[in-house]
């Protein structure tokens, strides 16, 4: 039996890394029907472990990235302060393997003090960056830079961030058929082992009662 889980956990560890359903990163002419797009640099990055806002069903979580920018140019939009905090996100963990076929986050989400052009989506103050590229070099304007993630590189913080692939251990689909397979061999184990020790029991009894009578 444990040769088998090791071979289900192994299999499931594989198949998340497969199963990641990532969006194709848009073009510059989807980029540029954002909401608000802004130019200026990374003051700071914040990450908190939370609810998954994708897959919203309990055990579902992400990496919620906030990034404060200092604002040097509204490129489109109306923004009265000289910063503005955003939500990126990377995936976490899942339940399940069906529910890693989502998009796993924002890429790239470069480091403190990187000059970058950000396309952000929703109403003050609750922004997210454009999914999936949504922050790009504040120098990409064509397509090919913006796909192209040779100019930024993902900050230390988010490199170190890990995902514990599914949040049970084993995904949702392998403890069904865990209990599929495996719950009527303990039923009939524990039902065998309780009839041995009845059997335990009375052997002792007929015993007694043999010897009172020869006693007799």
């Amino acid at each position: 039996m444990k040769s088998i889980l090791a071979m289900l956990m192994l299999a499931a560890a594989g198949s998340a890394l497969e199963a990641k359903a990532e969006k194709a990163p848009q073009a510059l002419s989807d980029l540029r029907q954002s909401d608000l797009i802004v130019v200026g640099t990374i003051k700071e990055i914040r990450v908190e472990a939370e609810r998954s806002q994708i897959e919203r069903a309990f055990g579902n979580y992400d990496w919620g990235i906030y990034i404060t920018l200092d604002i040097d140019e509204v490129e489109k939009g109306q923004l009265e302060v000289a910063e503005i905090e955003f939500r990126c996100f990377r995936i976490k963990s899942r339940r399940s393997e069906t529910e890693y076929l989502t998009p796993s986050g924002h890429r790239p989400i470069p480091g403190i003090g990187t000059s970058v052009r950000v396309y952000l989506n929703g109403e003050k103050p609750n922004w997210d960056a454009a999914l999936p590229n949504g922050i790009t070099s504040s120098d990409a304007n064509d397509d090919e830079s913006v796909w192209s993630s040779d100019h930024l590189t993902d900050a230390t913080e988010i490199r170190e961030l890990r995902s514990r692939l599914y949040t049970f251990v084993l995904p949702l689909e392998v403890w069904g058929i865990l209990v599929v397979f495996f719950a009527p061999v303990v039923i009939m184990k524990t039902v065998l082992i309780r009839r041995a020790r009845r059997r335990t029991t009375k052997v002792p009894n007929m015993t007694e009662q043999t010897d009172e009578s020869q006693s007799e």
